[in-house]
Formats: C-alpha cells, sequence, structure tokens
C-alpha cells in the first residue's frame, strides 16, 4: 500500500522545484545552443549554478533532505553541466564550414558526457572521501567555468581565439571531473577573513548572475577557486583537518 501525501512530506516540494528548474534550464540550455543562441545557453548553465546551491540550502532549512534528493539532484546536474555544456560546444564547433563533421570537439564534447556522469556516479556511491574535500572537481565548477568562458570571449570579441582553444578547456574539465584532484568545499573557516571573501563573492554570484552581466566575474572566480583550492590541498600536511564536512 502506497504511503498517503501528509502535509509533512510537501516540505521536499521546496528544494524539489528548485532541483526541476535546473533541470529545464539545462534541457533548454541544449534546445537554445542547437538553435546557435550559445550566449542565452551559457547564461542558463550559471543560473544552474545558483540553483544547485539554493537546493542544498533549502533542504536542510527545511528539514528535506533525502536519499530521492540527492539522487534526483545528479540527475539535474548531469543535464545542466554535462549535457548542457557538450551541447554548447558541439552545435559551436561541431561543424565545418561545409558541414562536415569536427572530429575534435565531436569527442571532446562525448567526453564531457561521460566523464559529467561518472563524476556524479562516484560521488553518489564513495563514502570514503576525506572530510570537507571534494575527490575530483565538482561538475558545478566545471560547468560554471566553460560556460563563463563561453560569455567572455563574446563580451570582449575573442570568440575567435575562444573557437580555437574551447575544445581543449573542455577537455580538462572533462579529465577533472574524474581525476583524484582534491579541492576544499566551501564551508565556514577558522579564518574571519576568508569567512567574509567566500560570503561576499557568493553573494555577489547571486545578485550579478539573474542580470546577466558581468561574466568575467564567474570566470575569474572558477579560476581563483580552482588554483588556491588545490594549491592549498598540496601545501598542507595530510593529517591536518581544517576543512569542515559539507553536503
Amino acid at each position: 500500500m502506497s504511503t498517503p501525501i501528509t502535509v509533512a512530506h510537501l516540505r521536499y516540494l521546496v528544494p524539489n522545484s528548485f532541483t526541476a528548474l535546473s533541470m529545464l534550464f539545462g534541457a533548454y540550455a541544449i534546445a537554445l545552443a542547437s538553435d546557435g543562441q550559445f550566449q542565452l545557453a551559457s547564461w542558463l548553465v550559471l543560473w544552474g549554478v545558483l540553483l544547485d546551491k539554493l537546493d542544498g540550502t533549502a533542504a536542510r532549512l527545511c528539514h528535506a533532505t533525502s536519499e530521492f534528493g540527492v539522487q534526483y539532484d545528479s540527475f539535474a546536474d548531469f543535464v545542466v553541466f554535462g549535457l548542457a555544456p557538450a551541447a554548447i560546444l558541439f552545435f559551436a564547433l561541431g561543424r565545418t564550414s561545409s558541414g562536415e563533421l569536427n572530429l575534435l570537439p565531436t569527442i571532446v564534447a562525448a567526453l564531457l558526457i561521460v566523464a559529467n556522469s561518472a563524476r556524479l556516479a562516484r560521488f553518489n556511491v564513495s563514502d570514503t572521501d576525506p572530510p570537507g574535500v571534494f575527490v575530483g572537481i565538482p561538475t558545478t565548477l566545471i560547468g560554471a567555468l566553460l560556460a563563463s568562458s563561453y560569455l567572455v570571449s563574446q563580451k570582449f570579441g575573442t570568440l575567435e581565439l575562444w573557437n580555437q582553444w574551447a575544445p581543449f578547456l573542455w577537455m580538462f574539465g572533462a579529465a577533472a571531473m574524474v581525476s583524484n584532484i582534491r579541492l576544499p568545499k566551501l564551508a565556514v573557516r577558522k579564518n574571519r577573513f576568508v569567512n567574509v571573501f567566500q560570503f561576499a563573492n557568493v553573494a555577489a554570484i547571486y545578485v550579478i548572475t539573474p542580470f546577466m552581466i558581468y561574466p568575467e566575474y564567474h570566470f575569474a572566480l572558477c579560476l581563483l577557486y580552482l588554483v588556491c583550492g588545490i594549491g592549498s590541498q598540496y601545501l598542507k600536511a595530510p593529517s591536518t583537518k581544517e576543512f569542515q564536512h559539507e553536503k
């Protein structure tokens, strides 16, 4: 016999609605990319980044965390951070001017899809990762990096250059997700300046992204997080447990 839906169950609608909307953003981004509207498609990926953080926060605030939510979130991440960026690369560069298949971006787009799904599957089943640390670069960060790279190139008139190096950036993203590179999660630190810096930048992203402005800010933050985060993991002693656990 099925369990009847109660008012208590309705609290799960809040985080899962954010997740569902993120998935729809990813699906719409794929459709836009197929129509050559890469700018809006890239912004939709960045909007998905915002929702990816909101659903987890909403789940904790509403006491609505669940195994279903974890799996549902992974499906959304696969669409918005795997399929959508791959579609942007393929539809932008996957065909030559004569209509023939361009092999390199096509293969790299396929690799990104496979690597993204593998990263999400590993994250869901792994129970040996160190507390407060990602093993393998998160799909959210890679999606934001890839999407913002197009927007920056489009804004500053360097799309010809982007056409040349984008496949290699996407290839880096695929490899980084399935690597064993460690990256600290965003969490409260002992250092007050670091906490203020984290909060201020996260708040700024939530302010500017809905208005589709300053994509270079997204791109710079992604690079800063990667460089500083990875560097901190290599510099600190293995026995040090500085970072707090955060789902």
